[in-house]
């Protein structure tokens, strides 16, 4: 996979393109850094071998193999597979009729706009005084390079596709500009209306309009939706920027979003923050009802998520996406926990150390650590604290002498044993935005905590322990984790090998869970353990994994069989047997 390898952050602003977060363009690089590095990171794999532990490979298509695919949605007998972004193929939604699941066709594609992905797609049968059929909802965000991309608007179209191989276009709804766009949607019916729910990442700081990143859309009459309700962090309270959170990449943002089956909640994936549970019985005014919460442990990133329902408990399903296995660093001096930090992924892991940390003197250098002269004698074998100064939305009072790149070089050339940020920013929270490359180990953390250990005189950076993205699985009522599912390959791996190995998507039916796990392929679970009082974690029944690079991205479950979307080799229609049978 690509992505931009630079971090740009000091362009001049466009006067007439302000938003709470200084420049579009200019934030737009900085976070296609942040969101793609991991996708770099994870190497392809070279010919590895079908596995199907459980399933039957009932059909397959690849679709030419022209462009990268995205997530599938299976609708009474066609499926429809989005289109990743990269490369940049604006090929849209593609149509398979699946009637027969050992031959399946592909018949044509829909919503291919230039400049553009389509990743996400739902589909329901819907009836309204404006409209009766199946309708049809994708996510359109902007993928392309052009200039002339920048004022343009992206969002979501709505089609007509209860004749799939005659699809009709009804309505577009545009809200985001610059580099936005809709992520991931679902679409529910709720007595005589239809509402599209919409995530529309870093729109809250991004757009002039500043509307929050969760939107709801009345798509009753299809051909003329508009925007009813929405709701954003930033506006409640919970983050000052746009990258806060925990982990090397922390950032509170709206990444999917799934309806209950009323319509009346809405679970939406908002990455550090954990899922949100929000009260949308009033689609004008959505009210937060609880959140799930991840231990400073972690790094965070909540993806999408699914119910699962036993009795009288519901359960949440939560997918973390982690392409950086590097966990949060603990700090601790006197032995005694000071905080958490989060590590650079430019410079070598402290897992990769002995016995996983480094320990030693801790001193401060003088002057942000800038150059040489700023760093005391004694400094050889030493953990150094510079002080780190950064303002994502601009903050003249947080303006750097120099970047994070210089200040690990000139402790490098001191003979530290590594670097702890002292990170300060009024919106940021402590993760690293320089690229560049260093042989020594480099944490950044919160002022108080890089103090305590300055201040100590002695100190230790544990890695914690190695880990991709995986399930948590949170009691819905109390917010609680309960168990969790990492049981599969590479998972806790460092370094890890070539692959992908966080968990994407899963979808529920009855007591089974079907999981999309990119290199991993489809992992199917068996829920039933959820169901005793103490509930312990699911345990795998079943797996298929696709030849060549697997990277399986959706999963759809319909009739028995299940559908696994691979972002290289295409479509797979699968029959879990045995015990992974639903």
């Amino acid at each position: 996979m690509t992505g931009m390898t630079a971090l740009v952050v000091t362009a001049q602003a466009d006067p007439d393109r302000q938003t709470r977060a200084g420049n579009v363009e200019t934030a737009r690089e900085v976070l296609e850094s942040k969101v793609h590095f991991g996708e770099e990171a994870a190497r392809n794999v070279s010919g590895a071998q079908r596995v199907a532990r459980n399933f039957d490979v009932l059909g397959h298509v690849d679709f030419g193999r022209r462009d990268t695919n995205a997530d599938v949605f299976v609708h009474d007998g066609f499926a429809y597979v989005g289109t990743w972004g990269s490369p940049c193929s604006a090929r849209g939604v593609k149509i398979t009729d699946v009637s027969d699941p050992r031959k399946p066709r592909f018949i044509g594609t829909l919503a291919h706009r230039t400049g553009t992905s389509a990743e996400d797609v739902v589909v329901r049968s819907v009836s309204t005084d404006a409209f009766t059929g199946d309708l049809l909802a994708v996510g359109i965000q902007r993928c392309g390079g052009s200039p002339g991309l920048d004022e343009q608007l992206f969002g979501a179209q709505f089609w007509d596709v209860t004749q799939p191989r005659h699809p009709v276009k009804l309505g577009v709804i545009n809200m985001t500009d610059g580099g936005g766009g809709v992520h991931e949607l679902d679409l529910v019916q709720r007595g005589g209306n239809v509402y599209a729910l919409l995530a529309t990442p870093f729109s809250e700081w991004f757009d002039p309009q500043q509307d929050g990143e969760f939107r709801i859309i009345d798509v009753t009459n299809p051909g003329r939706p508009r925007q009813v309700g929405q709701w954003g962090a930033a506006e409640h309270g919970f983050s000052p920027g746009p990258l806060f959170g925990q982990g090397s990449f922390g950032s509170y943002f709206d990444h999917s979003v799934r309806a209950s089956a009323d319509g009346m909640r809405a679970y939406v994936s908002y990455w550090d923050l954990g899922v949100l549970t929000l009260d949308i019985s009033d689609v004008t005014q959505p009210r937060l009802v609880s959140r799930t919460r991840f231990p400073p442990s972690a790094d965070g990133d909540a993806h999408s998520v699914s119910i699962y329902r036993s009795g009288d408990r519901k359960f949440l399903l939560q997918n973390d996406e982690d392409f950086d296995p590097r966990s949060p660093v603990e700090l601790r001096s006197g032995g005694r926990q000071v905080g958490f930090g989060s590590e650079s992924p430019f410079a070598p892991a402290l897992w990769s150390q002995p016995e996983h940390k480094v320990s030693g003197r801790v001193i401060r250098a003088a002057w942000q650590g800038c150059f040489s002269g700023a760093y005391p004698a004694g400094t050889e074998g030493s953990i150094v604290v510079v002080k780190t100064l950064f303002s994502f939305l601009g903050d003249p009072s947080f303006e750097p002498r120099c970047s994070q790149g210089t200040q690990e070089r000139a402790a490098k050339r001191a003979g530290a044993l590594a670097v702890l940020h002292d990170f300060r920013s009024p919106d940021t929270s402590p993760q690293w935005f320089s690229v560049d490359q260093v042989s020594i180990p480099v944490v950044f953390a919160e002022p108080r905590d890089a103090a305590a250990l300055a201040k100590a005189g002695q100190g230790t950076l544990r890695a914690g322990r190695p880990s991709w993205g995986f399930m948590r699985i949170f009691d819905a009522a109390t917010g609680r984790q309960v168990a969790k599912f990492d049981a599969v390959p590479n998972v806790h791996t460092l370094p890890s090998p070539d692959g992908a190995w966080s968990i994407h998507n899963n979808e529920v039916v009855g007591d089974h869970s079907y999981v999309s796990w990119y290199s991993n392929g489809i992992v199917a679970l068996d829920l039933s353990p959820l169901q005793a009082a103490d509930p312990s974690d699911p345990e795998k029944v079943g797996q298929f994994i696709p030849p060549g690079d697997p990277r399986v991205w959706g999963v759809a479950v319909r009739g028995g069989l299940v559908y696994a979307s691979d972002m290289n080799s295409g479509l797979w229609i699968l029959r879990p047997t045995g015990p992974a049978a639903p």
